[in-house]
This record gives structure tokens, sequence and C-alpha cells, in this order.
């Protein structure tokens, strides 16, 4: 994959915001090779859940999530171990090198559909540091009717606050002061553009009101230095880091250094 073309202007505006919008960042095939690989593992997850537990969970019709993918399909491999979207988000992090916390596919099904809540993202993180980054990747055109991402430009500057429930969520907008001046950026986009945003800027995602689901597949980036955190997580539970250690281990990965 080619290197994708950032300026310095789009590279300041995130630091100013928290996040930004980049278009047409896959091509035609790779668009298609990551919806077709979302695409099975979707449906796997559902049989599997269905069988388990007879039926999706509250928190499934917020969105359904399938972590750390890239250990068990190759094809998602590829695209999460892309040079051309890491170099975009080291960049974009001002760092010398990221390395990969963890993939997630999100897909928000027809029907029963929930709004995804304002939150952050790094209270649920077990990090020390600030500065991690997701790429959200559109694997359909989003818009407000289908579940497209919101972000309130400047909230990563606010300060971590206490995570909330997504399935049954608290007010966020309780510890921001002046929030009647709160303006929210809606960001619909086409299949194969994204966003970054940084792991404290404030973002939401409303119901799918459509009849089709919306894909969409999460990469997220940590920058140079980042420490362990004592808290529980599905990505470190069993790993034994101890508080303070740097998240280093094989399966977090340099993607990206220069």
């Amino acid at each position: 994959m080619d290197e994708y073309p950032l300026s310095e202007k789009q590279i300041e505006s995130y630091q100013h915001d928290g996040y930004i919008q980049l278009h047409d960042v896959l091509t035609a095939e790779e668009l298609r090779r990551i919806r077709a690989a979302v695409d099975e593992v979707t449906e796997a997850n559902i049989q599997r859940r269905q069988a388990e537990a007879g039926g999706l969970r509250d928190y499934d019709r917020v969105f359904l999530q399938m972590v750390n993918l890239w250990r068990v399909h190759d094809t998602i491999r590829e695209y999460v171990f892309s040079p051309k979207l890491a170099g975009i988000a080291r960049r974009l992090a001002r760092t010398p090198r990221v390395r990969l916390w963890h993939d997630h596919a999100l897909v928000k099904l027809p029907g029963d559909s929930k709004p995804s809540p304002w939150h952050q993202d790094l209270p649920y993180w077990p990090m020390n540091e600030s500065g991690s980054l997701s790429c959200w990747m559109a694997l359909d055109d989003v818009s407000v009717q289908n579940g497209c991402m919101q972000f309130i430009p400047g909230s990563h500057l606010w300060g971590s606050l206490p995570p909330i429930n997504l399935s049954n969520p608290q007010d966020i907008f309780q510890y921001v002061p002046d929030k009647e001046k709160v303006e929210p950026k809606v960001m619909a986009m086409s299949a194969g553009s994204c966003t970054f945003h940084n792991g404290l800027t404030f973002h939401y995602a409303s119901s799918n009101q459509t009849d089709r689901p919306r894909r969409a597949m999460i990469t997220i980036y940590m920058p140079e230095g980042i420490t362990y955190r004592e808290q529980r997580h599905i990505v470190t539970d069993g790993l034994g880091l101890k508080p303070g250690e740097l998240i280093a281990r094989d399966l977090f990965p340099v993607l990206s250094e220069g």
C-alpha cells in the first residue's frame, strides 16, 4: 500500500480538534477484501452468540463488537498491519513509532438498533498515558441514518472523565462546563473513507435506522511509551502485566516507525 498523502495542515487540525476525516483512503480492491472478511467473521459470531446465549445481548444492539480479529483471520491481519494506515496514525500522533493496541469490527445491525452514546475511549483502556488514537474505517457509506461518527472538537483537551455504561448510558456532559456551547460535527462519508480520533475525544454514533448492517473496521494505535495501568480489559487480562510496564509484548507489535 502506498503512503497516504497527509499535509502538515491536516496534522495540525487533528492535534487541535482531536479528530480528522480522511477521504478515499482505501482502494476499491482493499475495500472489497476487508468487507468480505468482516462479513465472514460477523456471520460466524452471530451464529455463535445465538447458539450460546439464545440471541443477542442489549450491548450487541448498540454494536456487535469483535476484538483482535487480526489473530484469527489472514485478510484482517493484512489490513490491520497496513503501513498506509499505521503511517497516518504515526504522523497524526507526532510519534517516532506506533504499536497496535487492538482491532475490532463494529457492526450496527438493522432493526432493533441503539445509539452508541457519547463517550471517550481512554477511560476503558488500561493506559497511564493519553495519545492513543483510533482509525474508524467506513465499510459502508455512512450518514446519521445508519450511524456515522460524530465528534466534539477540542474535547480531547478536557481530560479523562469517568467511563459510562454503553448499554445503559449516563449523560457524560454532566462533567463538561459550558455544555450549552458544545456543537457536534457529523462525519457522513463514503465507504473506504475514515476518521482518526484521539482516545479522549468525545464521540457518538446514532442508531442504524436502515434495513442494512452498518459495518466499520477500527484499528487502535498506541504512540511510543504507553505504559500499563492496572485495570480489567479483554486484551490485557491474563497477560501478567505489571503497573507501569511498557505495553510492548508480541500482542502489541510496532506497525510503523520513521
